[in-house]
């Protein structure tokens, strides 16, 4: 019997883990650090996003900056009159902003229509640290863009 067991516990030490099948969506992303949710009041997530909503719009612009590290790529789901930085500026900003960054963004809707958005860095260093911003975007049909980004008031 105590043959049985050493043979059994060393199988399983010497098994290869497990790997669970699981679905990424690519527009919120995810990981330990970010774990992706998306509800009426909250989307949460660092994934590719898109212009499908002011949420995944603001994902977009900061996949962009964090991962792309495209100032072009930030400022192209913006409005081309959005009370945004221009390419040189936000590109200067990523350039500021160490290579392997990691990002997580939380987005919360406002009572006005605009989107309360805390971004929170964690870097290679492994400091953290957080932003905080009020977006605005465009309510017309068809794709959306950001038309603002203003610090909290």
């Amino acid at each position: 019997m105590a043959a049985v067991a050493v043979v059994l516990v060393y199988t399983a030490a010497a098994s290869p883990p497990r790997q669970s099948a699981t679905y990424v969506d690519p527009v919120l992303g995810g990981a330990p650090s970010c774990q992706p949710t998306r509800n009426d009041q909250l989307v949460r997530g660092n994934g590719t996003g898109s212009t499908a909503s002011g949420p995944d719009v603001i994902l977009a612009f900061q996949y962009a900056y964090y991962v792309s590290r495209s100032g072009a790529a930030a400022r192209a789901v913006t409005t081309p009159d959005a009370a945004v930085p221009s390419v040189d500026v936000i590109s200067a900003g990523i350039k500021s902003v160490p290579a392997g960054t990691q990002h997580c963004v939380l987005v919360t809707p406002m009572a006005d229509g605009r989107f309360d958005v805390v971004i929170t860095e964690i870097r290679p260093t492994s400091a953290i640290r957080t932003y905080r911003q009020f977006v605005t975007v465009t309510a017309d049909s068809g794709p959306v863009s950001i038309a603002k980004i203003a610090p909290p008031t």
